[in-house]
């Protein structure tokens, strides 16, 4: 349960039931609830009444929206500290074409997740809380319905996120470099995965494996929420298994926003929260080399098992508690890539703007999916394709998303097979530890 409380101390319940009501997972009530505390203080500096304005009709101003759009931009601390004469003429003082530079600007993907947020609440505030009151008669009614309705629909369009709608915004690498660099991070990980004093690292097959998780499109929040036995592998070169669902009751800590979780288990909206996929022999591998290895050791560490049954662990044997493990694991291996060359812009990469990639867990998982959808497509009708990617990834049943990933897909003309490929960089890995205990 999550409680909104105004400057004087105050329940905002509306706010409160909105949340509780709409959010199941915890990061999203996070940014709503920021969002919210936005709109509280718009509501304070204009003296919005909207109980009032319903009854003749009315919603927001043109003037309250753009205020909105130039607020959310802000950091909360500022807005909530702004006094309400500088509020109410900061649309009017900051230029639109330099308000996503201005200093201490949140990111426009930011801003525009808490514009969203507004316009739900406002939508929900409307159809719960104001017209069940108003008389079924009045003319008002449909003119405030229309009002609202193209209201919240300006607001989520009134700032220019970093939304994935035209294969130019899939942040992917082609099929052949994708493949250079889940390679690199199979054979090479010791020189990727350094301190920063250069020596090996502790957790060095456990970051190996959640990375190439990663390039099995496998979202960060949902690696960090792996349970044990959700993995499976029969071993040599059979396919892996892994069951991706919610297993937040496992943790005997308070879950937080930045607590790993599968995105859409406990979200009101139709995600395929909840799917076993097939996982490649070299990343089955990794997966059982960490088990077998580092996570067989910090587990025995102590007096007792401290996993609560999850499969990748920190130091102290207990899951991974924040996002912010993961995201360091893919810094760290970014700059090893970057130093082999293997971020540079491929000579065939069309969409690139710039000389470089930026590496993180969903670069991986955005070329996970352009792959997955050249290869299937081979062999299977482009509607099936699409369907097994909103099964394969977790996207609702009604995404778009598989659309854009094939559009991005094909431009990609390698034409080697991703089964040739594992298989000889599975020959090759074994190859090299067979001549390496013979020399030993």
């Amino acid at each position: 349960m999550v409680y909104l409380v105004t400057d004087a101390g105050g329940l905002y319940v509306p706010g409160t039931l909105f949340l509780n009501e709409q959010y199941a997972n915890h990061h999203t009530k996070q940014v709503v609830a920021k969002a919210l505390r936005v709109w509280v203080r718009l509501a304070d500096a204009f003296d919005i009444d909207l109980a009032a304005r319903a009854l003749e009709g009315r919603w927001l101003t043109e003037t309250e929206k753009k205020t909105l759009r130039h607020l959310v931009i802000r950091p909360i601390v500022e807005i909530e500290s702004m006094p309400d004469r500088a509020l109410k003429t900061i649309a009017s003082a900051t230029k639109d074409k330099v308000l996503n530079k201005a200093k201490g600007a949140v990111e426009p993907n930011t801003a525009l997740k808490q514009l969203v947020g507004i316009a739900n609440f406002l939508v929900w505030f409307h159809e719960k809380v104001l017209e069940p009151r108003m008389p079924m008669r009045s003319a008002v009614v449909e003119v405030l319905r229309q009002q609202v309705n193209a209201c919240a629909a300006e607001l989520k369009k009134a700032v220019g996120g970093t939304k994935s709608s035209h294969p130019h915004q899939i942040r992917s690498v082609p099929k052949e470099r994708f493949l250079q660099i889940y390679s690199a991070v199979y054979r090479h990980s010791p020189d990727l995965l350094t301190t920063p004093k250069g020596k090996a690292d502790s957790n060095l097959l456990r970051d190996r494996a959640m990375i190439l998780l990663a390039g099995e499109g496998v979202r960060p929040g949902a690696i960090g929420n792996i349970a044990r036995a959700d993995f499976k592998w029969a071993g040599d070169r059979e396919p892996g298994y892994l069951t991706i669902k919610d297993n937040t009751s496992k943790r005997s800590r308070k879950v937080s926003a930045s607590t790993p979780v599968q995105k859409g288990a406990a979200s009101n909206q139709n995600y395929n929260s909840e799917v076993t996929i097939p996982i490649w022999p070299t990343t089955a591998e990794a997966i059982q080399e960490y088990i077998d290895s580092e996570r067989a050791a910090v587990t025995t560490r102590g007096l007792r098992n401290r996993s609560e049954g999850f499969l990748f662990l920190a130091e102290h044997g207990g899951p991974i508690g924040n996002r912010g493990t993961i995201a360091h694991v893919f810094r760290r291996a970014g700059k090893g890539l970057a130093a082999m060359g293997l971020l540079s812009k491929h000579p065939r990469d069309p969409y690139l703007i710039g000389e470089a990639y930026e590496f993180d867990a969903y670069l991986l998982r955005h070329s996970a999916a352009s792959l997955f959808y050249a290869e299937k497509t081979k062999e299977k009708k482009e509607e099936v394709v699409m369907d097994l990617m909103k099964q394969r990834f977790g996207w609702s049943m009604d995404s778009t998303m598989p659309a854009l990933y094939a559009r991005r897909a094909m431009s990609d003309a390698a034409s080697v097979t991703v089964e040739e490929y594992m298989e000889s960089l599975f020959a090759e890995a074994r190859s090299a530890r067979k001549t390496k205990g013979q020399e030993g």
